[in-house]
């Protein structure tokens, strides 16, 4: 093979017939699986230890001294509860934003450190307060147990998340140890369905007051498939994107990025066309550099907060 120019077919040639098929690195391998095999075995020493005690309240004490006894003992508890670990911090992050007399009873919130609420902790002070600080420990615990009893997490977390906040889990009941398997393997399909687009809400409130439109549809010019174009794809006028994060990554500056350039498309082939965001979720709050420069992109933003759909309303009827 000519090493100054190869060809595609010789190239795609390599990948096919020199594949690995899975990635594999033996000695990557041995240290996690020990590490895995380490967490279940924190588990099922937890489990003794519960196994022994009657009342909710020496179980909530048990699992508090695991927790601060344990180095890895948030870590078993989240798998034991199928509550990922960014998830965790999502939550803390709302429960530091709200002010409500139940939840911040539950979590005895008079614990937390005074720390910005315009910065998310991380995971290594978490697991740093959690081994120091008793009474936050004791409000995760009572979280975990009982956080499915909050009117206001009831209220505000997805049904599929707001389930796994229950005493059960921490009980290994066969029942609730086959319900975590199960939404840790549906978590991928339940986060990519359909039917649990935000861009979905739009288009049925447009259904609903009869506004003509087309969704995920390609504009002339514009560099990327678009939520929604108002009337339709040919002259719009208006372009709306959907943007609901709970978790975050990099790729939502990326995202702000490629909305700054179809702004650009817009303003350049669409001069008269305005552009709208939904934009919403804990995990844009938590990355607020990239939400200030994905904002910077539309002319107008709403949420999907109660009320914003109506005000979405009359921002299009007096703009169209």
């Amino acid at each position: 093979m000519n090493p100054e120019f190869v060809t595609n077919n010789q190239k795609f040639s390599v990948v096919i017939k020199r594949n690995t098929y899975f990635f594999n690195d033996p000695e990557f391998e041995e240290e996690w699986e020990a590490y895995t095999s380490s967490i279940t075995n924190l588990l099922l020493l937890l489990k003794r230890e519960l196994d022994a005690k009657k009342t909710m309240e020496d179980k909530k004490r048990v699992v508090v001294h695991f927790l601060m006894g344990k180095r890895d003992g948030l870590t078993a508890i989240c798998a034991l509860s199928s509550v990922s670990e960014e998830f965790l911090l999502r939550l803390l992050t709302f429960i530091r934003l709200t002010d409500d007399d139940d939840l911040n009873k539950l979590v005895n919130k008079d614990s937390f450190p005074q720390t910005a609420t315009g910065k998310e902790w991380s995971k290594a002070f978490l697991f740093r307060l959690i081994r120091k600080n008793r009474g936050v420990t004791k409000g995760l615990v009572n979280l975990l147990y009982e956080g499915f009893s909050i009117p206001i997490l009831r209220k505000t977390l997805p049904l599929f998340e707001l389930k796994k906040l229950n005493f059960s889990k921490l009980d290994f009941s066969p029942e609730s140890l086959i319900d975590s398997i199960v939404r840790y393997s549906k978590r991928g399909s339940y986060k990519a369905k359909a039917a649990n687009d935000p861009a979905r809400l739009v288009k049925l409130w447009l259904d609903k007051n009869d506004i003509a439109h087309k969704s995920n549809i390609k504009v002339k010019n514009i560099r990327r498939k678009v939520d929604l174009a108002i009337p339709d794809e040919i002259n719009p006028k208006m372009i709306v994107e959907c943007s609901y994060e709970v978790t975050t990554s990099s790729a939502m500056g990326d995202k702000a990025k490629t909305e700054m350039g179809v702004a650009e498309d817009i303003r350049r082939y669409y001069p008269d066309t305005f552009f709208v965001g939904f934009t919403d979720g804990i995990g844009w709050y938590v990355r607020q550099a990239d939400l200030k420069k994905l904002v910077s992109a539309f002319h107008n933003v709403f949420t999907f907060k109660p009320g914003e759909l109506e005000r979405f309303l009359k921002y299009l009827t007096a703009t169209l």
